[in-house]
């Protein structure tokens, strides 16, 4: 990830603040890694401040585009208004999603983690912002 993404990231979550910011991440995927290419806000339909859901039409606007300039969806990224850890609610989308990159940011600090789901529970995973 890119210090100019992170700052899209911190930007989009400031802006939607209260509500949790949401989105889509595009790039490339292979065995060892996943590089982040595009990032797609969208809206939360939710306009929560703890939950999110994307709508699922402008969700698969959005995946036909990226698939036509040959991006694969890598994950999704939202904000907490507390440190970047998973809730509960995150978890069990996680499982739907497994192979996904799940990017949380902390709209109180600004901070981000990056997880998966891996054998059935999260797993933090390393994140390089160059």
């Amino acid at each position: 990830m890119t210090r100019e993404q992170v700052n899209i990231l911190i930007e989009e979550t400031k802006k939607r603040y209260p509500t949790e910011a949401c989105g889509v991440l595009f790039g490339d995927v292979t065995s060892e890694e996943s590089v982040l290419r595009k990032i797609v806000p969208l809206q939360n339909v939710l306009e929560s401040p703890t939950l999110f859901r994307i709508d699922p039409e402008e969700f698969l606007t959005v995946l036909s585009e990226a698939e036509r300039h040959g991006i694969e969806h890598i994950g999704f990224f939202h904000s907490h208004p507390a440190p970047p850890n998973p809730s509960a609610a995150d978890a069990k989308n996680m499982r739907l999603w497994p192979d996904n990159v799940w990017l949380i940011i902390s709209s109180i600090k600004y901070g981000m983690a990056a997880y998966q789901s891996i054998d059935n529970g999260v797993k933090r995973i390393h994140m390089i912002i160059s």
